[in-house]
């Protein structure tokens, strides 16, 4: 396998010292703030897996990332045999020091909301295993997996909608004006709850757990929702976010500047979301 330039020490116990090679999974890795985040990752020398239900996207973007001993994974996340795999997969690689669950869906028709009555059974158990049982099953399994001296990290991708709700329907003169099902509120809900018991229980483990809560992000999932109107404009930054932005601190949460940081949450939403 060819070797990556060594990384920056991790911890404060590893400062000074040579610091291993590690790898990453990002899963959702080929997506919009997935390949950004891959590509960040990579820059600071992990060898990244690029995990991703397309898997010639998935290939192709792991391809296209800086340096050498990246690979792209395909396969059904919502999947407790697939995450194994997946673990496995990266700790051939290199031991494991990140895992960043990126993976999710925001299902909308058009750019509009699905509201409850169009909330089908079939709709809200893909929310949720997309968006809940994939990351859950892959920190599962990769924990196992990763070193417990301190240098292993977890960020989740949560969202506003976790916290704030979702809006009312179409049409509605009241805020908040979010374009998502109120089904993807309550996954991001349940992954912020799950990312601080995470904390907790890897703790012990010397593993943190952290989450990034993005805003309005401008990638394919906000589907045709205009950068203009009612929706940008209850954002004090009067913009969305680039997934640069969003990938800045998922990159800070894993580096050893963040080394006492576990069981919270970066908002990046331009100050839009209440703070309680």
């Amino acid at each position: 396998m060819t070797t990556t330039p060594a990384l920056p020490a991790r911890s404060p116990e590893a400062a000074g010292t040579s610091t291993p090679e590690r790898s990453a999974i990002v899963t959702g890795g080929a997506g919009g703030i997935g390949s950004v985040i891959s590509a960040r990752l990579a820059q600071s020398g992990y060898h990244v897996v690029v995990a991703d239900v397309d898997g010639a996207r998935a290939e192709a973007t792991a391809k296209g990332l800086p340096g050498e001993g990246h690979l792209g994974f395909s396969g059904d996340l919502t999947s407790s045999a697939v995450n194994a795999d997946l673990a496995a997969a990266a700790t051939d690689l290199a031991p494991i020091g990140a895992v960043v669950n990126a993976v999710g869906i925001s299902p909308k028709r058009e750019g509009r909301k699905i509201e409850l009555d169009e909330i089908d059974d079939a709709l809200f158990h893909q929310v949720m295993a997309v968006n809940v049982a994939a990351p859950f099953f892959l920190v599962r399994e990769a924990a196992r997996l990763m070193p417990d001296d301190g240098s292993a990290s977890v960020v989740n991708l949560l969202s506003i909608a976790g916290r704030t709700g979702t809006g009312g329907p179409a049409g509605a003169l009241y805020p908040p004006f979010l374009p998502s099902a109120m089904v993807y509120g309550a996954s991001k809900a349940a992954l912020a709850n799950l990312t601080i018991s995470l904390a907790h229980e890897l703790a012990e483990r010397r593993i943190r757990v952290n989450g990034v809560a993005p805003g309005f992000v401008q990638t394919p999932m906000m589907g045709q929702v205009p950068p203009t109107g009612p929706i940008v404009e209850q954002v004090p930054a009067r913009r969305y976010a680039r997934p640069e932005e969003v990938a800045a601190a998922v990159e800070f949460l894993l580096s050893p500047q963040a080394s006492y940081i576990t069981g919270t949450s970066i908002d990046v939403d331009g100050g839009w979301a209440p703070r309680a």
